[in-house]
């Protein structure tokens, strides 16, 4: 354990992650702390690099599959939800702001850009991570660039082009900006009348309410979508939409969605996502990618 961050002011040891969760699964994790600011995120960085600690990031919880074992190491939360129009097409966004709260806001500025953002029920920070994207539009496609910080605690910029995006994924998922922790990102917008703005982001909600679950705990798309298909259409063909294991259910509303009925594990999860795996692969050759990430042990 690291003496120096049991000095830290605010973090807590073995902290249940399942209730930092949207998906609420998660066992506990060795030093937990919710960090405001960039300045004592790159204190905390410093430390964790001089002691050799692992970090994690945890953005809402929506497309990240906490482990039943909990996570080593310290598990950061940034809090800082904020965003800030720079110029008549540029805003910048705090890593922690969701993005369909934000979607909402700029709409209600008559901002147009990142209706999108409506279906991508995560934190900024992740989103980019993860190029996450909806109905027909990601985060490459509005992204100007973006702040991290280094695992030594360096501040860096990164531009678009330097993010490697590529299909829900990127340089700070899996490739050379992996550890870097990303603060900020600068997104392209641009003035629309909002009364058309808002009419976007009504029809993109009631969209996303009338084909993907909603109002109970989902842990986002799966599977990433196969070449000329869709991952949900497969799993449905294969005949598993409503199937359960354990807490776990594969929707009955959209079958590349689990949601957690009952009290579900990550161990009954993962069996589902096993089992959807293997179905669609004996009954239709395809071979799914697996989305959502695994953070913690036996991830």
């Amino acid at each position: 354990m690291s003496s120096g961050l049991a000095n830290v002011a605010g973090i807590k040891l073995n902290e249940p992650l399942a209730k930092h969760s949207q998906y609420g699964i998660g066992g506990p994790a060795d030093w937990y702390l919710e960090i405001a600011d960039t300045a004592r995120l790159r204190e905390v960085m410093r430390l964790c690099h001089d002691e050799q600690v692992p970090l994690s990031v945890c953005g809402a919880g929506s497309n990240t599959l906490l482990a039943d074992a909990g996570v080593r190491g310290l598990v950061v939360r940034l809090t800082d939800k904020s965003w800030t129009q720079i110029d008549a097409t540029t805003v910048r966004v705090a890593a922690g702001a969701m993005l369909p709260r934000l979607a909402l806001d700029l709409a209600k500025q008559g901002l147009a850009g990142m209706e999108f953002g409506i279906g991508v029920p995560g934190t900024c920070g992740a989103s980019v991570r993860g190029n996450a994207g909806a109905f027909g539009a990601e985060v490459k496609d509005v992204l100007i660039s973006c702040q991290s910080i280094g695992p030594d605690g360096a501040a860096h910029k990164h531009s678009n082009q330097d993010c490697n995006f590529v299909y829900r994924s990127s340089a700070f998922k899996s490739g050379a900006l992996t550890g870097h922790v990303i603060v900020s990102a600068d997104f392209t917008v641009h003035a629309d009348d909002k009364e058309l703005t808002k009419q976007r982001t009504d029809a993109i909600q009631a969209q996303r309410k009338a084909s993907q679950p909603y109002g109970i705990r989902s842990l986002g798309s799966v599977f990433t979508n196969p070449p000329g298909d869709h991952a949900g259409r497969l799993v449905e063909a294969a005949g598993l939409k409503g199937h359960r294991l354990g807490g776990a259910e594969i929707s009955a509303k959209h079958a590349n969605f689990i949601v957690n009925v009952d009290h579900a594990s990550a161990a009954d999860v993962l069996a589902l996502v096993e089992q959807a795996h293997q179905t669609v692969l004996e009954k239709f050759g395809v071979d799914l990618e697996r989305e959502i990430v695994v953070m913690g042990e036996n991830a």
